[in-house]
Formats: C-alpha cells, structure tokens, sequence
C-alpha cells in the first residue's frame, strides 16, 4: 500500500464515498478513503444493511460505541447515546432513507450570509446531478426540477398504498382543504404529501451501495481501506501533509496534498480541536497547541429537535406486514410564532415504528421543527493530565431559545388535533408523547428477547387492548392524557419539555462562510481558514439546517464541491 496521495479523505460517510467517488473519476487522482468501521462490498451487503425497512440503525455493530450528547448543557442535562453510522457509508447505511432536500428558502438564506454559490438556482443543478427521481414527471417541469441519470434513486409510496393509519392523516388533511403535494421536493408549501425515500425496489440506496459500485472500486487511483482508525493530522508548520491512521493494530502515515475530513458534525470538529485549529483561549485552556484561531470549530450545533406522539393501534389498522415503509408520509406546516418564518415545522405520519410485530401496533405524528434558533457546542474537556483525558463534550441546547419551545409545543397541539379528530380517533386505544426516547428505542434492538418480548405484547395488544396502556405509559410521564394537556397549555408546555428529542441531522460545526466573517470555519469549498491542505466536506459546513433531512443534502454538497475542485484542478 502506498503512502503518498493526492487527497486522504477520512470518513467513507454520505459526503466521504461521493468525494472518493467523484475525485477517483480523474485518472491522475490518486486518493485514499479511510473509514473506520467494516467494508459492505458489492454483492456482500449484510441484509440488514440492504433491508428497505431500516433494520440496520438497530445493529449497535454499525454504530460508534460511545458516542454520546446532552439534550441541553452538561450541568442540566445527563448525556444520552447519539447514534451515527460506524460502516462504509456511514449513516446513510443505516438511516430511514427520507430524501427531502430542504427549501429554496433554506440554500438562498446560506448564500445571504456569507456562503457564496450557495443559493438554491446555484445547488439544484447538484440535487439534479445526485438523483433518479424514479417518480419524476417527465414533462418540462419534471425535467427542471430532477435528475434521471444520477446515482441515487428517490420514490415514494403512492396514496393508494399508504397503511391504514397514514391514509386517516391523509383523509383528515383532505377534510380540511389541507393541500395534497406530489412531490415535497419541487413543491416549497404547506400541505401533506408522500416522502421520498433513497431505495432500489429490493434494497437500501446507501452512498456506499450507489457510488462505491463494483466498478469504482476497481479504479487503480482509488485505495480503500475500512477498519482505519485516524488518530491525528500531519502537519508542517500550518499546513496539513496527511493523517496518521492506526490499522489492524499498527500505526501506519499517510501523506496527502489534500485531507479532506468526512467525519460529520460530530467528529469533524474534534478532529480540527485536537490538531489545534479552533478558538485560541479554550485550546491553551486544554493545554493543546494553537495552530490556528478559529472561533467558530465546534460552534453552531444544530439539530432538528422533535417529540414523539406515539398511538396503539387497532388491529385492523396496522401496517401490513409485507409493508416495509416505515416513514411514509409528512406534513409541512408553518408554526405561526413570531418569528419563525414559514414552513418551519413538519410532522412525520407513521404506521411502523419497529421491526417486529409490537412496531407494527403503534404509529406516531412526530412534530419536528425544522428551522431551530438554539445553538449548542461540540468542545474538548479536560478530565484527566494527559492526552488521553481530553474528552469529548456535545451539547446540543434544545430549547434555548423560547421560540423553539413555542414553535414545538404548536406542534405537539397540532399532533393531538389530529389524533382526536374524527378521521384518526377511531383507528387508535390510547396515545402519549415521549419522555424516554432511549428507552423506546431499546425495545428495537436486534435481540432474541426483543423478538419473544415483541411477539408477546403485540398478541396482547390484539386480544387485550388494554394492555397497551401501561406499556404506552413507561415510556411517557406518570398520568399523560393527551386530551386533557390539548386544553392545558401550562401543562403542554411542560411536557415538550420533558420530551423534546433530537434526530439524527447533527449539522453545523465547522460553518462555511466569509473570509471576514469570524465564526466561518471554511470558505465556501469547504477549506479551512489559516491552514493549507485541509478541507471539511460534511453537514458541518451548513451554516443552518435546511428544511428537511440532512442526508441529501449532504450528497449534494459533497457533488459540488468535488465538481468544483475537479474544474480547478
């Protein structure tokens, strides 16, 4: 294996396969890709990676072990398991697959504040370029709007098709003149509509799967390498050489004359903190050399916080079984709070909340706000003297900013509206929003107790309703009736804030932005200020989330980028 490269990329995520992918196409690129979880070569995909149900994010062999974040500060607030993919692909190999793209609104304000080429006529050609819209319309506006020939193939589950429980959110909406949407990612309004979703017919469409295909693999440019563990940046004064890697147990050097670093919004900026690139003070604080003084490395964490509205199904109401969806459906909606523009919330409508039978019994409206104004933090503290007791610490703030709290405790209203309204009530035996999120997902882990404890409770839950309820209610607040807090807005307000989670759209910590801008991490092609040879390429150059999933976007950003450095090569 060779040590000299043109560009390292660490992190074989969605924005890291599409950059190797891309880089390697140039024959004179010689590139390296180094991701520290297992390889999934073509033809060899474990099948729960490849399944269209998302049975791979409950695999903890495909995630980082110990990564974990506080939903407010670290003083208020106990650190909770963050789930991010630890495999080629990253977490697009293990995500619900929902392919929103966000709004116009959303790439037209990045431009406005300092990320130039950035506005949504400068990004759609690279939505476009990513993409087989297989649901597409042919006609003009179609062919504007979507690519046909990309890697990525994005449909939807048609109306006709939506499980019982979706289909009365989408009798509701029609009810009350909500308007339908075909097509989330062309039509920038409020209404319902089905989501796109990254899937083949028989499999996930992961970046992995759709750019690291057999016959890029086979390129004599492109070396990958799994199971690669780096632990630091090389350096020569203030520009970046390469990485050293550790690899089956040796420490291994690779040079570069680009590193571009791939490791998402999480891990990205704790690469930059750790070499020394990130603000002076907190860095000689660690007792870590300041190698250049950028406030803005591990600021403006972001991530859409959401409550989930969960409900027990009747019987008759479940998800077919040989349904795989399990997102299916969202409204997109405006908040109303002053402030918050429009378009700021969306609700996920779904039948399947996990993969064995007890998933199948319980749907959920998952209220989400899309354009969040509190900030957290990813920074390094110190427990300890030596290099290896400096930590990680990520606090994303939910609900700093009251604004946020308003706009999802409308949210949650507006869930329990729909829940009791004439179309949905009869479909369902009790509902209750979340407190313990991480408990909730602890019942989808792949174990063989899960599956006898799931089988037991769904069979109860058909032939003794009842018995739903205290079940429902270990995962939420001694006593929640969720017709009563709809008509108590103390005690609705207290609740979000008990239940407020986040997803999984960690984004902003390395913020691209202006060269006078002093909180912009890297210009607009994703190089760092103040050091040579070092480039971010992931959902930590968002200066704001968009108004969607960040998976998508992020493919795109990678498109971009990559296509600008091949001009300019």
């Amino acid at each position: 294996m060779g040590t000299d490269y043109d560009y390292v990329i660490v992190g074989a995520g969605s924005a890291g396969c599409v950059m190797a992918s891309r880089l390697s196409a140039k024959p004179g690129n010689r590139v390296l890709l180094l991701e520290a979880g297992q390889d999934t070569p073509p033809g060899a995909e474990p099948a729960d990676v490849l399944d269209t149900y998302p049975m791979s994010y409950f695999n903890p062999a495909y995630a980082w072990r110990g990564l974990r974040g506080h939903a407010r500060r670290h003083d208020n607030s106990p650190a909770g398991p963050f789930r991010q993919g630890r495999i080629m692909g990253g977490t697009s190999s293990i995500n619900g697959m929902v392919a929103l793209r966000g709004t116009p609104m959303d790439y037209d304000a990045w431009a406005a504040n300092g990320a130039a080429g950035w506005s949504w006529d400068e990004v759609l050609p690279y939505f476009r370029a990513l993409e087989n819209d297989i649901d597409a319309a042919s006609d003009a506006a179609g062919i504007a709007a979507h690519g046909k020939d990309g890697p990525v193939p994005i449909s939807r589950v048609a109306r006709e098709e939506w499980p019982p429980f979706v289909d009365s959110v989408g009798s509701w909406s029609r009810n009350r003149q909500v308007a339908p949407i075909l097509d989330l990612n062309s039509e920038f309004r409020e209404g319902v509509g089905a989501l796109p979703l990254t899937r083949f017919a028989d499999k996930r469409a992961s970046t992995a799967i759709c750019y690291l295909d057999a016959e890029t693999r086979a390129r004599e440019n492109l070396t990958i390498v799994t199971d690669a563990h780096v632990e630091r940046l090389l350096m020569d004064g203030t520009r970046v050489t390469g990485v050293a890697a550790t690899i089956d147990g040796a420490a291994r050097e690779f040079s570069a004359q680009e590193v571009i670093i791939c490791a998402g919004a999480l891990q990205s900026p704790v690469m930059l903190l750790r070499a020394g690139i990130g603000p002076a003070a907190a860095l000689r604080a660690l007792d870590l050399p300041v190698l250049a003084d950028r406030a803005g490395v591990g600021a403006n964490l972001q991530n859409h916080p959401v409550v989930y509205v969960v409900a027990q199904l009747h019987r008759d109401a479940a998800q077919p079984a040989a349904m795989k969806s399990h997102s299916t459906a969202t409204e997109r909606f405006s908040s109303g709070v002053a402030g918050c523009g429009p378009l700021d919330m969306s609700m996920s409508i779904s039948s399947k909340i996990g993969w064995h039978a007890l998933g199948r019994r319980i749907g959920a409206l998952v209220p989400t706000l899309l354009t969040p104004a509190s900030r957290g933090d990813v920074t390094l503290a110190r427990k300890g003297t030596g290099d290896a007791d400096i930590e990680r610490r990520i606090e994303f703030n939910y609900l700093d900013d009251e604004r946020d709290r308003h706009c999802l405790t409308a949210g949650v209203r507006h869930a329990i509206d729909i829940l009791l309204s004439p179309e949905v009530r009869p479909l369902w035996h009790c509902a209750v929003p979340i407190s313990r999120p991480n408990k909730m997902r602890a019942l989808n882990d792949i174990t063989p107790f899960n599956n006898l404890r799931a089988r037991i409770l769904a069979g109860l839950f058909d032939f003794v309703p009842a018995s739903g309820r205290p079940v429902l209610a270990g995962l939420s607040e001694p006593g929640v009736d969720i017709a009563a807090l709809a008509n108590d807005p103390a005690a609705l307000d207290e609740i979000v804030g008990k239940c407020v989670a986040g997803v999984f759209h960690p984004a902003g910590t390395c913020r691209m932005g202006a060269p006078d801008d002093p909180m912009a991490v890297t210009d607009p092609q994703g190089r760092v200020y103040g050091v040579a040879g070092l480039r971010v390429v992931d959902a930590s150059l968002m200066p704001a989330l968009p108004r969607g999933n960040t998976n998508i976007p992020t493919i795109m950003m990678a498109e971009k980028i990559s296509a600008g450095m091949l001009e300019t090569a």
